[in-house]
Order: structure tokens, then C-alpha cells, then sequence
């Protein structure tokens, strides 16, 4: 997109273009939060989770929009005010006129969205959603797919590690020792663990599940491999700036330095 004068509405059209609002989840909380449309952007800042920390990265390096996958405001809010972290934050970037974009489920599930990244970069074939969108919205969430020849143990987990950047996997390791087919949903995502059972996946990768979803694959004799949220999603968010950088002539972006993760390993 060109123009001599980048406004926030259009940052929003571009970004509804990549990953449209109806494919997102219908609990979920997407779209433009905060903010004037009519403003000026020259630099945008991408990030996983709007902390205080990445709040005041933005306003320190000069950003007039930040892009972030989890949203803000996602629990109804009755007041904005400095007796809340949350409160505070806003205040914050209302107060430097920085507006706020979430894409988060819509940005999973779009056609070059983070499932269909993580899928292609495995190397997998035949990609297909796990799960289809009701009738007349196209696509769907979650991707299978198959390797052209079987990946043993430790050759899909090494390239699964190296993809996302991942410090450590967890692994329940019951079924199959080597990998075929394959079906992943990045973030918390073990409720596609169904769907991945129906479609016969010997393996099943997401970002993190409960305790009992590993029980559950021991019984079913399927492979799950968490990567931790973080890190199945971050690479993407990186992405994203390189995306917005080539769509949105002028305007200066790039993703946060100060998104981190919030777990890190203990060495007992």
C-alpha cells in the first residue's frame, strides 16, 4: 500500500486483509482496541503479549501502533484507571497516542497465518485445516498434514525445535516411533487433540495442554509435543513485521525486543 500519509485505518485494512476478523474464534477478541483511526503511523512495533515492559518500549522507541497477538481488554472492562496494571498500561499508551491491533485467532487460523507457517516450515504436504469454519466462511483452524517419508523421533523433534527456537520440548511420546501424519495448533490449543485423533494423526504438536491431554494420548497411542505458547507463536509475530514492512510503504516496522517469555527451565 502506498501514500504519502500512513493512517491507522489503514494499517487496520491491511492487517483484516492478511488474517480476516471472521475466521477468528468467537470467544476471542479481535481487531482495532484502541485508538484514533485518523492518526498517523510512521513506525509500528509487532509483539507477542503487550506488557508494561513492551508498553514502554513502544512509547520509548517512538511507535504510533502496536500490533499485538494477545489482546488487550479481552475480559469485559467497566473502568480504565491507574488502580489496575491493565488500567495503568492503557493509560499509558493512550497518553503517547498509541493505537492498539490484535489479529490472535484470526491470525492463527489465516491462509499465511502462524498454523499454516508452522506446517509449511516442517515440511509437510497435503496441508488441510484440522478443523473447518461453519458453512460459508472459508478455511479453518489448525493444519494435518504428512511427510513425503516418515521422520523419526528425533529427527522431527530436532527440526520441530529448530523452527520455532524452542529452549526445551515436552514430549508424550506413546505412539508411533516414527512420524508421518501431523497435526499442530499453535498456543493453548490441546482441544484440537479430537481432531487430530479423528483425522489418524500419529503426532499432534501445540504450544501447551493440561496434564490430562498427555494422559489421553498415552491411551490413544498418539505422540504430543508441546513447545511451550511462547515459543509456538513468537516466530510468527517476527514474521509479521517483515509482512507489514512489505505491505506498508514508509512506515518503519518491526517486532519487540522486550517480548519475552515468561517461563524459563530451572536445572534441578
Amino acid at each position: 500500500m502506498t501514500s504519502e500519509k500512513m493512517l491507522v485505518e489503514n494499517v487496520c485494512r491491511v492487517l483484516r486483509q492478511l488474517a480476516p476478523l471472521p475466521t477468528a474464534e468467537s470467544w476471542d477478541n479481535v481487531g482495532f482496541l484502541l485508538g484514533r483511526p485518523d492518526r498517523t503511523v510512521s513506525r509500528l512495533m509487532t509483539c507477542l503479549t503487550l506488557t508494561p515492559t513492551v508498553a514502554r518500549e513502544a512509547i520509548a522507541k517512538n511507535v504510533q501502533m502496536i500490533v499485538t497477538h494477545h489482546p488487550v481488554l479481552f475480559r469485559a472492562t467497566k473502568s480504565i484507571t491507574s488502580d489496575t496494571i491493565e488500567g495503568r498500561l492503557l493509560l499509558d499508551l493512550i497518553e503517547a497516542r498509541i493505537a492498539v491491533y490484535s489479529p490472535h485467532t484470526a491470525f492463527d487460523n489465516a491462509e499465511w497465518g502462524i498454523n499454516q507457517w508452522l506446517a509449511e516450515s516442517l515440511g509437510l504436504q497435503t496441508i488441510v485445516p484440522l478443523r473447518s469454519f461453519p458453512l460459508g466462511i472459508p478455511g479453518g483452524a489448525g493444519r494435518m498434514g504428512q511427510f513425503a517419508e516418515s521422520l523419526s523421533k528425533q529427527q522431527f523433534l530436532e527440526k520441530l525445535g529448530t523452527i520455532v527456537g524452542a529452549e526445551y520440548l515436552e514430549v508424550a511420546w506413546h505412539g508411533s516411533e516414527d512420524v508421518r501424519r501431523v497435526g499442530l495448533a499453535c498456543g493453548s490449543a490441546a482441544d484440537y487433540l479430537a481432531d487430530a485423533l479423528q483425522a489418524e494423526c500419529d503426532t499432534f504438536v501445540t504450544g501447551e495442554a493440561r496434564f490430562h491431554s498427555a494422559v489421553e494420548c498415552q491411551s490413544r497411542e498418539c505422540n504430543l509435543v508441546l513447545t511451550g505458547h511462547f515459543w509456538s507463536e513468537r516466530p510468527a509475530v517476527v514474521r509479521l513485521a517483515h509482512v507489514l514492512s512489505e505491505r506498508l510503504f514508509g512506515v518503519d516496522c518491526f517486532a519487540s525486543d522486550e517480548d519475552r517469555n515468561p517461563l524459563e527451565l530451572f536445572q534441578i
